[in-house]
């Protein structure tokens, strides 16, 4: 037996055997704590996690003004085909009438129709360029410079097809940014002062000082680059240098005004609204008829304030001309010809492109279809114009009951999904106890959540709703807050819409007197949160005596099997010897 021992299996055999007695004697309670600090360190992170969801229900609860959920409201129209609306908490109860006479369009400008194929007058590559101011949406305009430059690839034999110019123009105004380039100059600014840029209305001073113009536009490139939303650069022209400034985004216009000295006269720079022609036209090329070339150019906001107010070439023999469209300012009619050439020009008349309304009997014009500063807190949209026989289509303004109720329904859940989760481990079902048993913390958040469900707000009159109660919420000791009554939680919110608003977000109402009960338990330095650290501490402890006594047991496993290989070998010797021995006597 002895000698079964010594063999290399029989040692393994007994280290293994030593390394496994003393991991369940010194080990194993050990990972047994571990294994119950870490389920109750779960535990709490989750009813943490279900707290944070509770406060989250009730702050929403507890806001007030115009940010009470209690003030929202909702827009019924009588007829949604021809009218619809949206109501926000700043509107008031009430009802009006509307009816569409017409609705607002984008101004629209097309050209004459050419054979796509045919050459134009166009024979030379360049450079053209065309400027198209726009209504601005308050009385003033834009201004949009578009430069087009034709390269000898697109002329076949000396000519440029109209097809391939329109499509020309059409790229050129899709990839039009805002520019304001100043004259090239050269020599000594003499004067000092400031200017300001404006970019969409948000305005920035830039400084200058006298000095050559390339030191005085090297300080003005350095300022207007520290500017998010522009770059700016200075361009050398042989002696000469230019200020060139551009907006990143085709939507927003740049404007240089308001200069105390002379320095933008002298460079010659505007203080007209710059944006990108993308930014407030569309442009599209098409076909009529089959071998035909037709150019549209379109403003991107309806109504008679933003339209087209003039489009002209910068040059004589511009590509505008090639299409009828070089108007200037003159606002004539398209007229289409089957026999003939069309007119270029408008479709629609400046008296066209406003929507037109009655309101409440009253006359209105809107630049849009989407009025939202006719009634506070209200948006409505205008889809069709009234036949003769449509009646008035009347929007009524009142409380959005299915909002707030959801709202309500939020925190109930929220509520009992807390209640729920603290009752399911803090309980002991046949002899099964919850990770939580016993926890006198969650036994006292528990309390609270029960109190505050049945019980009614101090300070509250009992003629007033002080309770989940009057609302229809009744409460259930194993699950929780339920809508008991829907309709009478609707009738409520419906009929005493403040009272129910006051009971939620008074300073002494049910959502502040909650919150500050449950506060403790939540946050970094809550109860929670405290417990957690705590079980992280003892956790680290358990961990590093695990590793701890590990290493022992591994090392006095080593030892042991050094003195049975030592054995071993002892043996081995006596072994050998033996034979000799009895070799011998043979």
């Amino acid at each position: 037996m002895a000698i079964d021992l010594l063999t290399t299996s029989g040692i393994n055999s007994f280290i293994n055997s030593y390394i496994k007695a003393e991991s369940e004697k010194r080990i194993t309670p050990l990972k047994t704590r571990q294994n119950k600090y870490n389920k109750l360190s779960s535990a709490y992170s989750n009813l943490l996690s279900n707290i944070d969801k509770l406060k989250s229900s009730l702050s929403t609860l507890k806001l007030r003004d115009a940010s009470s959920i209690f003030r929202a409201k909702k827009a019924e129209t009588s007829n949604n085909n021809l009218v619809s609306a949206t109501a926000s908490s700043l509107a008031d109860a009430g009802s009006f009438t509307i009816r569409t006479n017409q609705l607002a369009k984008n101004d629209t400008l097309l050209s004459i129709d050419r054979i796509s194929s045919a050459s134009s007058s166009i024979t030379s590559p360049g450079t053209y360029s065309f400027t198209i101011k726009t209504g601005d949406g308050s009385g003033s305009f834009y201004t949009s410079n578009v430069s087009v430059t034709l390269s000898e690839s697109d002329f076949i034999s000396g000519n440029i097809s109209y097809q391939a110019l329109s499509e020309k123009i059409k790229n050129a105004i899709k990839d039009d940014k805002a520019i304001i380039a100043s004259n090239s100059v050269s020599g000594f600014n003499n004067s000092s002062g400031s200017f300001k840029l404006s970019l969409n209305g948000t305005e920035t001073e830039i400084t200058y000082s006298e000095g050559t113009y390339e030191e005085v536009i090297d300080s003005i490139v350095t300022q207007l680059n520290a500017i998010t939303g522009v770059t700016a650069e200075k361009v050398v022209e042989g002696g000469n240098v230019q200020l060139k400034i551009t907006a990143v985004n085709s939507s927003k216009y740049i404007q240089l005004k308001d200069d105390t000295g002379t320095l933008l006269t002298q460079l010659g720079v505007s203080s007209n609204k710059e944006i990108a022609a993308s930014g407030v036209i569309t442009a599209s090329s098409f076909s009529p008829v089959v071998g035909s070339t037709q150019f549209s150019i379109s403003s991107k906001q309806t109504g008679y304030n933003f339209r087209i107010m003039e489009i002209s070439d910068d040059q004589t023999g511009g590509l505008l001309n090639e299409f009828g469209i070089n108007l200037g300012a003159t606002r004539q009619s398209f007229v289409q010809n089957d026999d003939g050439d069309d007119t270029a020009g408008f479709v629609y008349s400046e008296s066209d492109l406003n929507a037109k309304l009655l309101f409440n009997g009253i006359e209105i014009q809107r630049d849009s279809n989407t009025i939202s500063d006719l009634v506070n807190g209200v948006t409505i949209n205008l889809k069709s114009v009234f036949s003769q026989s449509d009646q008035d289509v009347v929007i009524t303004i009142g409380t959005d009951v299915s909002a707030i109720k959801s709202k309500i329904e939020e925190f109930i859940n929220s509520f009992n999904s807390l209640y729920s989760f603290i009752r399911k481990n803090s309980s002991s079902v046949s002899g099964s106890r919850g990770v939580l048993f016993g926890d006198s913390t969650t036994s006292s958040l528990n309390l609270i959540l029960s109190s505050s469900a049945y019980t009614s707000l101090t300070g509250f009159p009992s003629d007033v709703i002080n309770s989940l109660s009057k609302l229809g919420i009744t409460f259930d000791v194993n699950n929780g807050l339920s809508i008991s009554d829907s309709s009478q939680l609707e009738s409520m919110i419906l009929s005493r819409t403040s009272e129910v608003e006051t009971f939620f977000n008074n300073t002494n109402g049910f959502s502040e007197t909650l919150l500050s009960k449950i506060n403790s338990y939540s946050g970094a330095s809550g109860y929670i949160q405290q417990a957690i650290s705590r079980l992280d501490t003892n956790l680290n402890q358990i961990n590093d005596s695990i590793t701890r006594i590990q290493n022992q047991i591994n090392k006095s496993a080593e030892n042991l099997r050094k003195q049975y290989q030592k054995l071993q070998t002892q043996l081995a010797s006596l072994l050998s010897s033996q034979s000799l021995f009895t070799n011998n006597l043979g």
